[in-house]
Protein backbone atom coordinates (compact mmCIF):
# COMPACT_ATOMS: atom_id res chain seq x y z
CA UNK A 1 0.00 0.00 0.00
CA UNK A 2 1.32 3.52 -1.03
CA UNK A 3 2.50 5.85 1.96
CA UNK A 4 0.17 8.42 2.01
CA UNK A 5 2.13 11.99 1.32
CA UNK A 6 1.98 14.77 3.47
CA UNK A 7 0.28 17.83 3.05
CA UNK A 8 2.94 20.65 3.06
CA UNK A 9 2.72 22.96 5.58
CA UNK A 10 0.12 26.02 5.32
CA UNK A 11 1.16 29.14 5.97
CA UNK A 12 0.08 30.78 9.34
CA UNK A 13 -3.11 33.00 9.05
CA UNK A 14 -2.70 37.01 8.84
CA UNK A 15 -0.76 39.58 7.33
CA UNK A 16 3.22 38.50 6.12
CA UNK A 17 5.92 39.31 8.38
CA UNK A 18 6.81 42.29 6.19
CA UNK A 19 4.32 44.27 6.47
CA UNK A 20 4.86 45.05 10.80
CA UNK A 21 7.46 46.47 9.41
CA UNK A 22 6.50 48.38 6.79
CA UNK A 23 3.51 49.71 8.83
CA UNK A 24 5.71 50.84 11.57
CA UNK A 25 7.51 53.02 8.80
CA UNK A 26 4.66 54.34 7.21
CA UNK A 27 3.54 55.46 11.07
CA UNK A 28 7.09 57.12 11.55
CA UNK A 29 6.27 59.06 8.16
CA UNK A 30 3.28 59.91 9.45
CA UNK A 31 4.12 61.27 12.35
CA UNK A 32 7.24 62.96 10.41
CA UNK A 33 5.06 64.97 8.16
CA UNK A 34 2.56 65.77 11.15
CA UNK A 35 5.36 67.52 13.10
CA UNK A 36 6.79 69.67 10.00
CA UNK A 37 2.27 70.29 9.36
CA UNK A 38 2.40 71.75 12.73
CA UNK A 39 5.35 73.67 12.64
CA UNK A 40 4.36 75.36 9.81
CA UNK A 41 2.26 78.89 9.03
CA UNK A 42 -0.01 78.60 6.92
CA UNK A 43 -2.71 81.54 5.55
CA UNK A 44 -6.17 79.81 6.27
CA UNK A 45 -8.09 81.26 3.41
CA UNK A 46 -4.90 79.94 0.82
CA UNK A 47 -5.28 76.82 2.76
CA UNK A 48 -9.24 76.17 2.42
CA UNK A 49 -8.91 77.24 -1.22
CA UNK A 50 -6.37 74.45 -2.10
CA UNK A 51 -7.91 72.20 0.19
CA UNK A 52 -11.34 72.09 -1.75
CA UNK A 53 -9.39 72.07 -4.97
CA UNK A 54 -8.14 68.91 -3.76
CA UNK A 55 -11.73 67.79 -2.84
CA UNK A 56 -13.24 68.15 -6.36
CA UNK A 57 -10.52 66.95 -7.81
CA UNK A 58 -10.66 63.41 -6.14
CA UNK A 59 -14.63 63.57 -6.38
CA UNK A 60 -14.89 63.62 -2.41
CA UNK A 61 -17.30 66.80 -2.96
CA UNK A 62 -21.18 65.93 -4.18
CA UNK A 63 -21.42 69.39 -5.77
CA UNK A 64 -19.03 72.54 -6.71
CA UNK A 65 -19.10 74.84 -3.94
CA UNK A 66 -22.07 77.81 -4.23
CA UNK A 67 -19.79 81.01 -2.59
CA UNK A 68 -17.10 81.35 -5.78
CA UNK A 69 -13.22 81.59 -4.43
CA UNK A 70 -11.97 84.58 -5.67
CA UNK A 71 -8.21 85.04 -6.51
CA UNK A 72 -6.15 86.37 -3.17
CA UNK A 73 -4.75 89.75 -4.54
CA UNK A 74 -1.75 90.56 -1.87
CA UNK A 75 -2.01 94.03 -1.13
CA UNK A 76 0.98 96.22 -0.44
CA UNK A 77 2.01 96.63 2.83
CA UNK A 78 3.56 99.33 4.44
CA UNK A 79 6.68 97.81 5.51
CA UNK A 80 9.19 98.93 8.84
CA UNK A 81 11.34 99.84 5.88
CA UNK A 82 9.20 102.22 4.40
CA UNK A 83 7.68 103.78 7.61
CA UNK A 84 11.53 104.80 8.91
CA UNK A 85 12.15 106.27 5.54
CA UNK A 86 8.51 108.25 5.36
CA UNK A 87 9.31 109.49 9.20
CA UNK A 88 13.01 110.68 8.69
CA UNK A 89 11.71 112.12 5.76
CA UNK A 90 9.20 114.32 7.30
CA UNK A 91 11.96 115.34 10.10
CA UNK A 92 14.53 116.26 7.81
CA UNK A 93 12.27 118.70 6.30
CA UNK A 94 11.12 120.25 9.91
CA UNK A 95 15.09 120.42 10.70
CA UNK A 96 15.81 122.27 6.80
CA UNK A 97 13.00 124.86 7.56
CA UNK A 98 14.43 125.53 11.01
CA UNK A 99 17.93 126.02 9.44
CA UNK A 100 16.67 128.43 6.59
CA UNK A 101 14.66 130.00 8.99
CA UNK A 102 18.44 130.79 11.19
CA UNK A 103 20.15 131.15 7.52
CA UNK A 104 22.65 128.47 8.39
CA UNK A 105 22.23 126.66 5.27
CA UNK A 106 26.35 126.70 5.09
CA UNK A 107 26.72 125.99 8.85
CA UNK A 108 24.23 122.82 9.10
CA UNK A 109 23.36 120.04 6.60
CA UNK A 110 20.60 117.49 6.95
CA UNK A 111 19.98 114.76 4.99
CA UNK A 112 17.91 111.20 4.84
CA UNK A 113 20.13 108.46 5.18
CA UNK A 114 19.08 104.61 5.02
CA UNK A 115 18.30 104.49 9.07
CA UNK A 116 16.67 107.51 9.43
CA UNK A 117 18.91 111.06 9.03
CA UNK A 118 22.27 112.54 9.18
CA UNK A 119 23.09 116.28 10.68
CA UNK A 120 26.29 117.89 10.13
CA UNK A 121 27.53 121.32 12.14
CA UNK A 122 30.68 123.21 11.49
CA UNK A 123 31.66 126.72 11.73
CA UNK A 124 30.76 129.18 12.62
CA UNK A 125 27.92 126.74 14.84
CA UNK A 126 30.09 124.19 15.87
CA UNK A 127 32.93 125.30 18.19
CA UNK A 128 35.82 127.60 18.66
CA UNK A 129 39.35 126.32 17.99
CA UNK A 130 41.01 124.44 20.32
CA UNK A 131 37.52 124.63 22.54
CA UNK A 132 35.04 121.93 23.64
CA UNK A 133 31.92 124.36 24.10
CA UNK A 134 29.03 124.72 21.58
CA UNK A 135 28.80 128.32 20.30
CA UNK A 136 25.05 129.69 21.42
CA UNK A 137 23.72 129.02 17.84
CA UNK A 138 25.13 125.56 17.82
CA UNK A 139 23.12 125.60 20.88
CA UNK A 140 20.17 126.85 19.72
CA UNK A 141 20.03 124.54 16.47
CA UNK A 142 20.68 121.57 18.52
CA UNK A 143 17.39 122.78 21.08
CA UNK A 144 15.78 123.01 17.46
CA UNK A 145 16.37 119.46 16.28
CA UNK A 146 16.21 117.40 19.59
CA UNK A 147 12.38 119.30 19.83
CA UNK A 148 11.89 117.87 16.68
CA UNK A 149 13.07 114.32 16.99
CA UNK A 150 12.24 113.58 20.65
CA UNK A 151 8.50 112.56 19.95
CA UNK A 152 9.35 109.43 18.21
CA UNK A 153 9.90 106.62 20.71
CA UNK A 154 12.49 104.42 18.82
CA UNK A 155 15.71 106.90 18.66
CA UNK A 156 19.23 105.51 18.64
CA UNK A 157 21.71 108.68 17.85
CA UNK A 158 25.57 108.37 17.36
CA UNK A 159 27.42 111.89 17.77
CA UNK A 160 30.82 112.12 16.26
CA UNK A 161 33.26 114.63 16.96
CA UNK A 162 35.89 115.81 14.27
CA UNK A 163 38.95 118.77 13.95
CA UNK A 164 41.33 119.64 11.80
CA UNK A 165 45.40 118.06 11.89
CA UNK A 166 46.45 121.05 13.68
CA UNK A 167 48.12 119.77 17.15
CA UNK A 168 46.63 120.30 20.47
CA UNK A 169 48.16 120.01 23.94
CA UNK A 170 46.90 121.94 26.67
CA UNK A 171 45.87 121.43 30.50
CA UNK A 172 42.46 120.06 29.19
CA UNK A 173 42.78 118.81 26.29
CA UNK A 174 45.98 115.89 25.58
CA UNK A 175 45.29 115.39 21.79
CA UNK A 176 42.86 115.63 18.83
CA UNK A 177 41.17 112.68 20.09
CA UNK A 178 40.71 113.96 23.51
CA UNK A 179 39.43 117.14 22.59
CA UNK A 180 36.59 115.58 19.61
CA UNK A 181 35.61 113.35 22.30
CA UNK A 182 34.34 115.58 24.45
CA UNK A 183 32.68 117.96 21.85
CA UNK A 184 30.44 115.17 20.87
CA UNK A 185 29.84 114.49 24.53
CA UNK A 186 28.81 118.32 24.90
CA UNK A 187 26.26 117.74 22.11
CA UNK A 188 24.86 114.62 24.17
CA UNK A 189 24.63 116.50 27.51
CA UNK A 190 23.20 119.65 25.66
CA UNK A 191 20.38 117.01 23.99
CA UNK A 192 19.64 114.83 27.10
CA UNK A 193 19.51 118.17 29.34
CA UNK A 194 17.54 120.61 27.18
CA UNK A 195 15.49 118.63 24.90
CA UNK A 196 14.37 115.48 26.81
CA UNK A 197 15.96 112.23 24.46
CA UNK A 198 16.53 109.64 27.23
CA UNK A 199 20.15 109.67 27.63
CA UNK A 200 20.69 105.71 26.76
CA UNK A 201 19.62 106.34 23.50
CA UNK A 202 22.81 108.45 22.85
CA UNK A 203 26.14 107.73 22.34
CA UNK A 204 29.29 109.87 21.54
CA UNK A 205 32.73 108.97 20.10
CA UNK A 206 35.70 111.07 18.84
CA UNK A 207 37.65 110.50 15.68
CA UNK A 208 40.25 113.71 15.91
CA UNK A 209 41.53 114.77 12.70
CA UNK A 210 41.62 110.76 11.22
CA UNK A 211 37.85 111.21 9.14
CA UNK A 212 38.98 114.45 7.52
CA UNK A 213 36.48 115.34 4.70
CA UNK A 214 38.77 117.15 2.59
CA UNK A 215 42.40 117.74 2.78
CA UNK A 216 43.43 119.85 5.89
CA UNK A 217 45.57 121.82 3.25
CA UNK A 218 44.21 125.34 3.92
CA UNK A 219 41.88 127.13 6.59
CA UNK A 220 39.03 127.03 4.69
CA UNK A 221 39.27 122.95 4.11
CA UNK A 222 40.44 122.86 8.09
CA UNK A 223 37.20 124.64 9.12
CA UNK A 224 35.13 122.01 7.40
CA UNK A 225 37.02 119.50 8.99
CA UNK A 226 36.13 120.58 12.28
CA UNK A 227 32.69 119.50 12.59
CA UNK A 228 29.54 117.19 14.65
CA UNK A 229 28.03 114.95 12.82
CA UNK A 230 24.83 113.88 14.27
CA UNK A 231 23.33 109.87 12.93
CA UNK A 232 20.03 109.59 14.18
CA UNK A 233 18.42 105.98 13.41
CA UNK A 234 14.94 105.00 13.42
CA UNK A 235 14.64 101.79 14.91
CA UNK A 236 11.23 99.49 15.31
Amino acid sequence: MAKKKKCPECPPPGAPGWMASFSDLVTLLLTFFVLLLSMANFDPIRLRAVSESLQQAFGVLESFPTVPIHPIIDLPRRTSDEQRKRQSMKDVEKVKEVVQTKNLEEAVKVEVTDKGMAIMLRDPVGFASGSADLREQGREILRDIGDIIKDNPNLRIRIEGHTDDVPIRSTRFRSNWDLSSARSLSVVELLAEQTGILPQNMSAVGYGEHRPLVPNTSPENRSKNRRIQIFVDYID
